[in-house]
């Protein structure tokens, strides 16, 4: 039997909280031929397996290692669940390749997961990749905006 809809949402929340909120990562929650597309550095790509997953989680737990995700909107029909979340963190690891800023950081960002037969078989995901690089200076502010809130 298929999984309903609500299943799915309490499937993506149970891998994307607890991989960001305490670095642990449910493998049999992901497909093992999972894809994943994300952008990243301005980057579109696409990757088999769990592989992309954590390297994602990976890079910004260990830039930000008090990051916390926090699920603001939740949709979810037939197999698709989509999340609109924040998160914040304390930049002493070095974001994106830069140095670590000490800066606490706050961005914002929306997942899209299909799932099949209770696991991620593939993943979309935006992340506010511009709001991160202003608040850690590297791109100033456009023209007359109040500066980014930490």
């Amino acid at each position: 039997m298929a999984n309903t809809p609500v299943d799915n949402n309490a499937i993506a929340v149970r891998f994307f909280e607890s991989a960001w909120n305490k670095g642990e990562f449910h493998e049999e929650l992901i497909a093992p031929d999972a894809i994943d597309h994300s952008t990243v550095g301005g980057h579109a790509k696409e990757e088999r397996g769990s592989g992309s997953f954590r390297q994602i989680v990976t890079m910004f737990r260990g830039a930000m290692p008090d990051i916390h995700l926090s699920v603001e909107d939740e949709i979810y029909t037939d197999d698709k669940v989509v999340h609109r979340w924040v998160m914040t963190g304390t930049d002493t690891g070095g974001v994106m390749g830069m140095p670590p800023s000490g800066k606490n950081l706050r961005f914002t960002g929306m997942t899209i997961v299909r799932i099949k037969d209770g696991r991620i078989v593939e993943r979309w995901a935006n992340v506010d990749e511009l709001g991160i690089l202003q608040q850690l200076g590297v791109v100033p502010p456009p023209p007359g905006a109040a500066e980014p809130v930490a």
